[in-house]
């Protein structure tokens, strides 16, 4: 007896069991299902249908043409002008004037004292002549004939008493002072004269002094006539070339009366 009933109450809990399952796999189907066509309506929803626009036509709006209306104008009215009244004007009535009194007459002034007779001027003395501080006036010429191994001066010293009328002098020397500041005197004049180079050549003078050292020196050179070591004519600045080797000639004049 209790094994029977151990056996239908098993059976009954099997049974149980079964329907459980059934329901359970039942309610999982309709789930499945139902998310499956809510996925389908989803996907396969419908695409929207374009609407068709139609293009709008431009609308022409008839404007009537403007036609010219007169307009009259008013005509002016003349208007008068009114004529100016004159206004009658006063003579002025002349007024006597006064006569006026004479001015006195005008004093009459002292004539003025005589004047001072002025003292003649006395005219000035003329000045005298200065004399020339050199009684000596000297010309130079330099010709490109020098001398290769010395430095060579001529000279003529003499009186000028007129046209071709001439005394040599004697006594007379010309002092040099060259470039390097050496001093050098000629020979002493003598009373007759000779030539400086040759007739003809075209570098001659008329001489009675020389002066000649050695080497040939190139450079600035004073000059001047001394006598006695007195200095008796201005000075002279002349330069020789170095080539052409130069020599040159002094005149050394001074002017008397015969």
């Amino acid at each position: 007896m209790d094994m029977w009933r151990l056996k239908n109450k098993n059976l009954k809990q099997a049974k149980d069991n079964n329907r459980f399952f059934l329901i359970m796999a039942i309610a999982v189907g309709l789930a499945l299902s139902l998310a499956c066509s809510a996925g389908k309506l989803i996907v396969q929803a419908p695409a929207p249908t374009p609407t068709r626009f139609k293009t709008p036509r431009p609308t022409y709006t008839f404007t009537p043409e403007w036609t010219a209306t007169f307009t009259p104008t008013s005509t002016p009215t003349p208007t008068e002008t009114p004529t100016p009244t004159q206004t009658p004007t006063t003579t002025p009535t002349p007024t006597e004037t006064p006569e006026e009194e004479a001015p006195p007459p005008p004093v009459q002034q002292p004539p003025p004292p005589p004047a001072e007779p002025t003292a003649t001027p006395t005219p000035a003395e003329p000045t005298a002549t200065p004399t020339p501080e050199f009684p000596f006036t000297v010309t130079f010429f330099a010709h490109d004939t020098g001398s290769p191994g010395e430095t060579r001066m001529t000279g003529w010293i003499r009186v000028d008493y007129g046209p071709g009328k001439y005394k040599t002098l004697s006594g007379f020397q010309i002092k040099a002072i060259a470039p390097g500041g050496n001093t050098y005197l000629s020979e002493m004049s003598g009373p007759g004269f000779g030539d400086s180079t040759v007739k003809g050549t075209g570098d001659n003078h008329n001489m009675n002094t020389k002066l000649e050292f050695q080497p040939y020196t190139p450079g600035p050179y004073t000059i001047y006539l001394v006598e006695g070591g007195r200095q008796v004519s201005p000075e002279i600045q002349l330069t020789l070339n170095a080539e052409p080797r130069q020599y040159v000639h002094f005149d050394f004049a001074k002017t008397e009366a015969q």
